[in-house]
């Protein structure tokens, strides 16, 4: 193991989880390739987040690892508006905003590696804070 990843494990106490989600997120992209229920086929891959500090948040991993890319890497070449929609998508999901938010990434960045276009969101601007649970008082 290098040195820098011994650093990254010693700040991101998740990392050990953070590998499962690119690896679940990356398996289930996969099968959905495979089977032909999607026309590109999407990979995650942890990365560097946005340097701009109005990305971070309390829970952000150091900006080398605080961002996750979403990268269509075969298929069809996908639009700056397919790129949108991706991004879209992902985060609709509130289950899974939150998840990435605890993870201590702070930027989604969806990418087209061929043509290098990309979109990147600050993560913590996609999940409601506070209100009722369950729609108990």
């Amino acid at each position: 193991m290098g040195l820098l990843n011994r650093v990254v494990e010693f700040f991101v106490k998740d990392s050990a989880e953070r590998k499962r989600f690119v690896n679940e997120f990356n398996a289930n992209a996969g099968m959905f390739f495979q089977s032909l229920a999607v026309d590109t086929l999407l990979t995650a891959k942890i990365c560097m987040g946005d340097n701009d500090n109005t990305y971070r948040h309390e829970l952000s991993a150091p900006v080398i690892v605080s961002g996750i890319c979403i990268e269509a890497n075969a298929g069809k070449q996908i639009s700056a508006e397919d790129i949108v929609m991706i991004g879209r998508i992902i985060l609709s999901d509130q289950i899974l905003v939150r998840r990435m938010f605890v993870l201590h990434w702070d930027t989604l960045i969806v990418r087209d590696s061929r043509t290098g276009k990309f979109v990147d969101w600050r993560i913590r601007d996609f999940f409601n804070f506070g209100g009722l649970l369950n729609g108990r008082s």
